[in-house]
């Protein structure tokens, strides 16, 4: 404790003495959201809002306006499955596989390996965001575990150089390795890079875009806890526990080589009637190369209570090898034209309206032991939007396959409009045909088939409808779901299909109150599913009760509790060696009330926060899951630091 004291004491001298150094430095930068300015004079103590706007190559020309000036945004909640509305449950460990808490319908195009579960930790080039800013722009932040061997790192920057370049980098490193805080092989190490290179042209007649991306994870997989420590007393140390699997590892890879260019015409400023149409011819050429590797270890499986339960997963007793390599070669032409509006206070460039056509050709090769094979995916595609005031919102999207996945399609529709001070209304949906992924079709361990299925392609309808009212902070929304030919992972790992249409509806309501500093947050969810191959928590809530107030005058603090809990049922199981969250009978996850306290401080381009994880665990005898057989570790402090810099 007293060391938590010095620590939160320190943090708040370097945020005083940070605030003293910048207050009497460097000007504003000039304002660059009308289309360059001179620059000003207002002091750099101000912002935590500039003029830095953000977007992504698929549409350079519609941004996002970079804002962030509050300690919200989630920015205590450092791990990825937690910066969200709906969290994405794991296996209690950061950097571990996930799927969502609330249902939600795959995005799918093609040919599809089957292995998501670690999405959220990794950074495609397409996501790779890119900046339009006059000055340079990084943000670095860190965040330590229960032991010095735990940590997550992330950086982000951005900056121009002469001739029209801008260079653009996202990092983000999880070093999951602690020897007493978590359970025996549960370490993780992931990693991902993506950098990028933006060209415009001093007429704006060219744009190109070329992006690099990696990512690896790497992971020990320990099956879950076989059997909880039975002491009765608090063990020291988590690795006392026994697991189902002592040696077995995972790792996946993935390199991408992205070029993108426009070929703009027209869209010139007119002084009466605004910015004239535009008309763009757009290429894209990608190379991906992923790599996916599961091994375990000869004298580790010979007695493995993992193993017995599951034979299917070990064809060959020197241990269960799964090796496949993926390589995607892919192009795309796209048609486009659109309109700029004149742009709103913000200054983001924004379309009033965009229709464009494409093609998309995909080649395929695999390298899946013992045999190679080669696929084709040729899409058409095509958007719509219509945005012609800020109250109304239309976006239409949808594309169409030939080749291998020939008749797969998605066509979906968002509407937003907003009645000013009544609130705003959205509404979404979404229909799509999909051919099973590879993973569900067929599965090779140690050069043996395991399973080969035929199996009919899967139909799903979405439905959704959100209705805000900021005057009362208070957000309510709902969503339906209809699948057809659904498949799953039974008891047993193995996959399934049922004929059976499966409706899913999803209610949310989300309610904040306010008195004087004292804040209460809520999200409460509720979900039913009609058939029990798709398991949900029928109710799963979020309430934050924290103090939020400004120290000294020029320190901005929260303090306060976090609760997340889910009622009792029968979650799925994450079996490591297919990669898929799988159903299970025999433990049912129990209600637990996860609570964590926390400190989250903001002085100029200073953060930092100090949370106790799992604070519940310390006056209950039993262990939060949210995974079935994956236990989350005793509480543990974890501390994070974000720093902001221009220039």
């Amino acid at each position: 404790m007293t060391r938590l004291f010095f620590l939160v004491g320190a943090l708040l001298m370097l945020g005083v003495w940070g605030s003293r150094a910048q207050s009497g430095g460097f000007d504003r930068f000039p304002n660059s959201g009308g289309g360059g300015g001179s620059g000003g004079n207002q002091q750099g103590i101000e912002l935590d809002t500039f003029d830095i706007f953000y977007y992504y190559i698929e549409n350079p020309n519609q941004e996002i306006p970079f804002s962030d000036t509050t300690l919200g945004n989630n920015f205590r909640f450092h791990d990825p499955v937690r910066k969200r509305d709906l969290d994405f449950r794991h296996l209690g460990n950061l950097g571990s596989a996930h799927e969502p808490i609330f249902w939600e319908a795959p995005e799918r195009r093609g040919f599809d390996v089957g292995l998501h579960q670690y999405d959220l930790y990794q950074i495609r080039g397409n996501q790779l965001k890119y900046y339009r800013l006059e000055r340079p722009f990084s943000e670095v932040s860190y965040t330590i575990g229960a032991e010095q061997s735990d940590g997550y790192t992330t950086a982000a920057l951005s900056r121009n150089f002469a001739n029209g370049l801008n260079f653009s980098l996202d990092y983000k490193r999880i070093n999951q390795l602690s020897e007493s805080a978590q359970y025996r092989n549960q370490n993780s190490r992931n990693t991902a890079l993506a950098s990028g290179l933006a060209y415009r042209s001093a007429k704006g007649s060219y744009q190109s875009f070329f992006s690099f991306s990696a990512n690896t994870i790497e992971q020990e997989n320990n099956g879950g806890l076989l059997t909880e420590v039975t002491d009765g007393a608090e063990f020291s140390s988590l690795t006392s526990a026994d697991v189902f699997l002592e040696t077995a590892q995972s790792r996946h890879s993935h390199r991408e080589l992205l070029y993108t260019q426009y070929f703009n015409f027209g869209g010139k400023p007119d002084s009466l009637r605004g910015f004239r149409r535009a008309f763009t011819i757009a290429h894209q050429i990608g190379w991906l190369s992923s790599l996916y590797k599961y091994w375990d270890e000869y004298d580790a499986v010979q007695d493995s209570s993992f193993y017995n339960q599951y034979p299917d997963f070990l064809p060959d007793l020197r241990g269960p090898r799964f090796y496949l390599q993926h390589r995607r070669l892919e192009n795309s032409f796209r048609l486009a034209t659109f309109k700029l509006d004149k742009g709103g206070q913000s200054g983001a460039r924004n379309q009033r309206d965009l229709l464009e056509v494409g093609l998309v050709h995909s080649l395929h090769l695999l390298a899946y032991e013992p045999a190679d094979s080669t696929l084709n995916n040729l899409f058409l595609t095509g958007r719509y939007r219509f945005n012609p005031n800020p109250n109304l919102r239309i976006n239409l999207a949808g594309h169409f396959g030939i080749l291998d996945n020939a008749g797969d399609y998605q066509v979906s529709g968002d509407l937003y409009f907003s009645f000013k001070s009544l609130g705003s209304l959205s509404l979404q949906a979404k229909n799509q045909l999909y051919s099973p992924n590879l993973i569900q079709h067929q599965l090779i361990l140690s050069e043996q088939p395991v399973w080969q299925n035929e199996w009919s392609k899967t139909l799903t309808t979405s439905l959704a409808a959100t209705y805000e009212l900021p005057a009362f902070q208070l957000s309510l929304s709902g969503q339906y779901h209809l699948i057809n030919n659904y498949i799953y992972f039974d008891v047993d790992g193995l996959p399934r299909q049922t004929g059976v249409p499966i409706s899913i509806i999803q209610l949310v309501a989300k309610k904040n109150f306010k008195l004087w500093k004292f804040h209460l947050d809520n999200l409460v969810g509720i979900q039913q599913a009609s058939e029990d191959v798709i398991r949900l928590p029928g109710i799963y809530a979020k309430h934050s009760l924290y103090y939020s107030g400004k120290w000294f005058k020029v320190l901005d603090v929260e303090l306060g509790l976090d609760l997340r809990y889910s009622n009792a049922y029968f979650a799925n199981y994450y079996n490591p060696v297919s990669g898929q969250f799988q159903l299970q009978n025999d433990r049912k996850v129990e209600f637990f009330p996860a609570t964590d306290a926390f400190f989250s401080m903001k002085i100029t381009k200073f953060r930092a926060f100090v949370r106790l994880e799992n604070a519940s665990a310390i006056i209950r005898d039993d262990l939060f899951y949210q995974t079935a057989y994956y236990a989350h570790p005793n509480s543990a402090m974890r501390i994070g630091l974000v720093w902001r810099f221009l220039n």
